[in-house]
């Protein structure tokens, strides 16, 4: 039973550690987490970023890094936020995942005309309780961002270059 119960508990942490590897930063899927874009005019786009995360700093990050991705592959150098929203969604309250061990015993009697027998025999339940990978202090976030492409020198502070973006964003992706 030992045996059993140590296979049981490292399958169910090599599939909860798969889960939450996953990196949150891909292209979203019929609204699900990631990124998406609209072109508004040739040098203006909308871009947001779904995330569920601890905090609304990875999703504004993400947002950003993504403007930085499309500014270079329309083929500009830099881009301006003329515009940034934030949602953040109610919390999702689901209990943390689980696995539960009881050993008890079972009493069985047997009764005749004149006398009773009383057995007792071992039972063991396990349970399981997998979440899906949102924990409670992770939110739903929505970071959106209207941006203004350009080329050559940055017009002014508030300008980001896109490759400085794509440098140091990136690396926090691989961090994470």
């Amino acid at each position: 039973m030992k045996y059993f119960m140590a296979l049981l508990t490292l399958t169910l942490l090599v599939l909860v550690s798969g889960c939450t590897s996953k990196p949150d930063y891909r292209s979203a899927k019929n609204g699900s987490v990631g990124y998406s874009e609209q072109k508004i005019t040739d040098d203006r786009y909308r871009v947001q970023f779904k995330s569920h995360s601890k905090t609304v700093a990875d999703a504004s990050d993400y947002a950003l890094l993504r403007a930085a991705e499309l500014t270079q592959q329309q083929g500009y150098d830099w881009f301006v936020v003329t515009s940034k929203e934030t949602f953040v969604e109610s919390e999702k309250q689901q209990p943390s995942s689980s696995i539960g061990f009881t050993q008890t015993r079972q009493i069985e009697r047997n009764c005749g005309l004149l006398t009773c027998e009383t057995r007792t025999r071992p039972s063991t339940e396990v349970g399981v309780n997998i979440n899906n990978g949102i924990n409670n202090n992770r939110k739903e976030v929505h970071s959106i961002l209207e941006i203004r492409m350009g080329k050559g020198v940055k017009p002014n502070e508030d300008s980001y270059g896109a490759q400085d973006v794509v440098d140091n964003l990136s690396q926090k992706i691989d961090l994470d």
